[in-house]
């Protein structure tokens, strides 16, 4: 018998996953202006806040694309997933002034439905098969603890097979997906990691604490209406 529990632990919220997120940062996402000019302003359209964490550094004035594995639909008729597109995130990268870790701050601000993309990271690692199990490979964390340090709900964490990657003299060979959720709300991070930086993982992520947080007091908008705006906004230029 098939393994549904991957369907159970995270439902199928319907809706679409965007290609590289679906709000980005701003009007020139794929120039070369001030990233992080461009980030904050997004930020503060989504009630969130995003520093630069202390020993981290920008690596590049320009977003970053990190291309990984497939958006998966399912073939209600076949009882199967199929993959559709190529996809991944998009964003600003830090690194860590050691060189042994980097960090994706992605662009994917406006979307919603972060069971969704969950989802998708667990069919990229079991190829669309069902019978991959939730709890074997995501960490799921919630409670106050979270709520102080990031005043969000939740944070779910994966790890992703990668093949290694040199980026600025460093080798890069693991590589953690974090999502800090709040409601239905979620800010999506990517960590690499060198193999030295891999066993100190737990230093490197503590970074966030006081560098991101949901803004406390009630966001003025709701998530659709921000996406809705900002894809008009596009259409325009």
């Amino acid at each position: 018998m098939r393994n549904k529990i991957l369907r159970k632990a995270i439902g199928l919220l319907g809706g679409g996953i965007c290609l590289f997120g679906c709000s980005i940062f701003g009007a020139k996402a794929q120039g070369t202006t001030d990233v992080f000019k461009v980030m904050n302003e997004s930020s503060e359209r989504h009630h969130v806040v995003r520093r630069i964490p202390e020993k981290f550094h920008i690596t590049r004035n320009r977003l970053y694309s990190w291309v990984y594995g497939y958006r998966w639909v399912r073939d209600t008729a076949k009882h199967q997933w199929k993959w559709r597109n190529k996809t991944g995130a998009f964003g600003l990268l830090l690194q860590s002034d050691d060189r042994q870790c980097e960090v994706l701050y992605s662009a994917m601000l406006g979307g919603i439905k972060h069971r969704s993309w969950i989802e998708n990271d667990l069919l990229n690692i079991s190829q669309g098969q069902d019978d991959i199990r939730f709890e074997d490979h995501v960490q799921a964390v919630g409670g106050r603890k979270v709520k102080r340090r990031f005043n969000a709900d939740s944070i779910f964490m994966l790890e992703l097979p990668i093949e290694p990657m040199e980026q600025d003299s460093a080798v890069y060979t693991r590589c953690l997906r974090m999502y800090l959720t709040q409601g239905e709300r979620h800010i999506d991070f990517v960590w690499f990691f060198t193999d030295e930086g891999y066993e100190r993982r737990a230093e490197y992520m503590r970074a966030l604490d006081g560098a991101v947080c949901y803004k406390r007091g009630r966001w003025r908008h709701k998530p659709e209406q921000v996406v809705r705006a900002e894809q008009q906004n596009r259409g325009k230029r």
